[in-house]
């Protein structure tokens, strides 16, 4: 960014953090904030939210095919997997794609066997 006069002809912010490129562009009310501001340091870990709102942009840059799996996913397929008995796939725990795939293929028999046990546990407790 620039510093000094080049301030108050700024229209817009831009950074790149890798191969991501983040821009914002000023309100009118900012532009005329900055007439007035003198310079400033801000840090932008201290900002609220900030670090998590990076990390989220960050992992919607990357490509489905090469995002890693989240905690949840990798649960809920281990679960589908021994409730059905059906054999885990290849390399899951690398792949949310992978994840995703079985997931859509199983879910539905998971949820039948779900409401079939639901009712049993139902009349049981009945």
């Amino acid at each position: 960014m620039t510093h000094g006069a080049e301030n108050l002809m700024m229209k817009d912010i831009t950074f790149s953090v890798g191969a991501v490129t983040f821009t914002y562009s000023l309100t009118a009310e900012q532009k005329k904030f900055l007439r007035l501001a003198q310079d400033t340091h801000v840090d932008l870990g201290q900002w609220p939210d900030f670090s998590e709102n990076m990390t989220q942009v960050i992992q919607d840059a990357i490509p489905d095919s090469l995002k890693l799996p989240s905690e949840s996913q990798l649960n809920y397929v281990r679960t589908i997997s021994s409730d059905l008995n059906v054999p885990l796939p290849d390399k899951y725990d690398q792949s949310a794609l992978t994840c995703l795939s079985f997931i859509a293929d199983y879910k539905p028999a998971h949820d039948r066997v779900l409401a079939v046990f639901n009712r049993i546990r139902g009349r049981l407790l009945g």
